[in-house]
């Protein structure tokens, strides 16, 4: 079973000051090293449309306005904003150990829809390919300038 901790926050700003990409740098560790999906891999259970075809899902919480976190909602169609969603590679070591651990650097939007959120919390977790999921780690509130 997959496991990730949460190492570190970082904002990456434009030209002009303001924030652009959340990067967020996961460790992760897991025993039997099946992390990762392949070009190739669109076929059930990790076809487009699939809750299995992201492994590495993110969701967006922003504050509501009493100042709870809630699930960002695409105000278009009041649908969660899944669109940042991520699909992490194939790790998996091609040695006769196949225990892998390492770092994945993931960079995600700081506008995500256009709506410019002031502050954002992210929570993230890890699935391998037998479809287990990892631990969720939560950031602390990111504060965004736009």
């Amino acid at each position: 079973m997959p496991e990730i901790q949460l190492k570190k926050v970082e904002l990456l700003k434009t030209r002009d000051g303001k924030d652009s990409v959340i990067q967020v740098t996961l460790y992760f560790q897991d025993g039997d090293g099946d992390i990762g999906l392949t070009e190739t891999d669109t076929v059930s259970p990790f076809n487009f449309g699939s809750i299995y075809f992201h492994n590495l899902p993110v969701t967006y919480l922003v504050p509501d306005s009493i100042g709870e976190y809630r699930e960002l909602t695409n105000p278009n169609n009041n649908q969660p904003y899944g669109n940042q969603h991520e699909r992490i590679p194939l790790l998996t070591p091609t040695s006769k150990y196949k225990a892998i651990s390492g770092d994945l650097i993931v960079n995600l939007t700081a506008n995500p829809i256009g709506l410019r959120p002031e502050k954002v919390i992210l929570e993230m977790k890890l699935l391998d390919r037998e479809l287990n999921v990892s631990n969720t780690v939560t950031t602390s509130v990111i504060d965004l300038t736009h």
